[in-house]
């Protein structure tokens, strides 16, 4: 099989796969979370000064958790084809195939051909991914800006594995450091304003993608001799990122009056980290802001009560945090479990033929959720598990990874670090699991047997391994 080919039949794969859950959950209805996306949705479908309305806006405060682009984009949909959330899944069939794709272009970047076909295997198998595609979740946006925008931050950074890779091993060879001068003129820095861009729309789709720019800039420092130039670099980056958010953070202090960066919860979701009752969710008004009537207030007062709940018990906030990267790392089971919504037809309680289609209804949900609370929620765990294997591995031989991936794994680190200061569960790690792909399908290609034209001596773009010298006894692992 051609490499073209190989990369066909995963993107196949992927849509398929994608597209059968889609088609075989079809009574899923959205509930929690993905419920406040779809109301916001038909808000801006109905109008689109919803959101500009300050008295909507405090009518409707819960919408203010959440940052606008994926309302935004669903309530477009909505405007121009109707108010039907299953047209948005199948829209999310082909976000999660495009999604494969760019995960094998970054891994193309990282390490090698090989290494990306490994890796985009990975993301079209995953049991997460693909259910979450039937929900309508913001994530499956969100990984589709992450993506692009890694894939454009590399190239800026002249990373290319299938490149650079003889420079790369006379840097190991000679024992030199690995930075690398980045190709300078107009064109590369808005390459690296592009990257810094697709990061800010990525914070606007999810608050997390806040962290992305930064983490890449730091990355960036590694990559660079240079302290002046790094500066200039993530000075372009830094920009794209804020001229993108700061239109909506002027529309927060001018519409709701107080200048959030992307949205509001993030004082609440500190408290909900910090606090005497338990770490976790739990319903508003069960909390000492439940007579607080703006985001603004409440997010003043959670931050003022988590801080103050660390002053009393500081010694307490080690083991928060090891409960919270548990939590992180716990059972996905949240995807297919999130497909077992369904809405039975009004009037079913009296109307006995409304009756018996909600009690066909039930019947074959029923035997649904036999599947996605039980096999699939377990290939699901077993998947992620992997993923999270194959990371651990591949950080413990930090030295040995390219530069690329070094970049996923200090991205895992900052991810883990955001929701140990705040509060975490299993979905939180959805756009994680693109890094731990990248960084496990490293170890599973170096198990792979290397094709003919490796085995004659010359290494295959994205083996991970130099070819053995006549006598040297020796290997010597690529930098890619």
């Amino acid at each position: 099989m051609t490499r073209r080919s190989a990369i066909v039949a995963i993107l196949g794969l992927a849509f398929v796969l994608r597209l059968a859950a889609v088609l075989w959950l079809a009574d899923t209805v959205p509930f929690s979370d993905y419920l406040y996306y779809h109301m916001a949705a038909q808000k801006i479908a109905a109008d689109w000064r919803f959101f500009f309305d300050p008295t909507q806006v405090e009518s409707y405060g819960k919408f203010g958790w959440w940052p606008p682009v994926y309302p935004f984009t669903l309530g477009a949909l909505y405007a121009l084809f109707g108010a039907n959330h299953r047209l948005v899944a199948f829209l999310q069939v082909l976000l999660g195939t495009l999604v494969c794709w760019l995960v094998y272009r970054l891994g193309r970047r990282c390490a090698g051909e090989r290494f990306g076909l490994v890796a985009a295997g990975l993301v079209a198998v995953s049991p997460t991914y693909i259910f979450t595609t039937n929900l309508l979740a913001s994530e499956n946006l969100y990984v589709v800006w992450l993506g692009l925008g890694l894939l454009v931050a590399m190239r800026a950074a002249g990373e290319n594995a299938e490149v650079s890779d003889g420079a790369a091993r006379r840097e190991q060879a000679g024992g030199a450091p690995g930075h690398r001068e980045m190709p300078d003129g107009a064109a590369r820095r808005w390459e690296l304003a592009s990257a810094g861009a697709l990061f800010g729309v990525g914070a606007l789709t999810r608050a997390i993608g806040l962290l992305v720019p930064v983490v890449v800039v730091l990355w960036l420092r590694g990559r660079m001799a240079a302290r002046r130039a790094w500066l200039t670099s993530a000075a372009w980056m830094l920009a794209g990122t804020a001229v993108v958010i700061a239109p909506w953070t002027l529309r927060n202090a001018v519409v709701v009056g107080s200048p959030a960066l992307v949205c509001f919860g993030g004082g609440l979701n500190f408290y909900f980290g910090h606090n005497r009752e338990g770490m976790g969710y739990r319903d508003l008004a069960t909390t000492p802001m439940a007579q607080l009537t703006t985001q603004a207030e409440i997010d003043r007062m959670g931050y003022r009560l988590g801080l103050e709940y660390i002053a009393e018990q500081p010694l307490g906030l080690l083991a928060r945090t090891g409960r919270k990267i548990a939590a992180l790392f716990g059972p996905p089971g949240y995807a297919p479990h999130g497909n077992s919504a369904i809405l039975l037809p009004d009037g079913w309680r009296t109307d006995p033929e409304k009756g018996r289609i909600a009690a066909e209804m039930r019947a074959r949900q029923r035997a649904k959720n036999r599947w996605l609370d039980g096999v699939f929620t377990w290939l699901a765990a077993a998947h992620s598990y992997v993923l999270l294997a194959g990371a651990l591995v591949a950080v413990l031989r930090w030295r040995r990874l390219p530069p690329g991936l070094r970049l996923m794994g200090v991205l895992c680190l900052g991810w883990i670090g955001a929701h140990a200061l705040f509060w975490a569960q299993p979905r939180f790690r959805y756009p994680m699991e693109i890094f731990l792909a990248l960084l496990a399908a490293w170890v599973f290609t170096g198990a792979l047997p290397a094709p003919a034209a490796a085995r004659g001596g010359k290494p295959s773009p994205g083996s991970g391994v130099a070819p053995r010298r006549r006598g040297s006894g020796t290997r010597r692992v690529r930098a890619g």
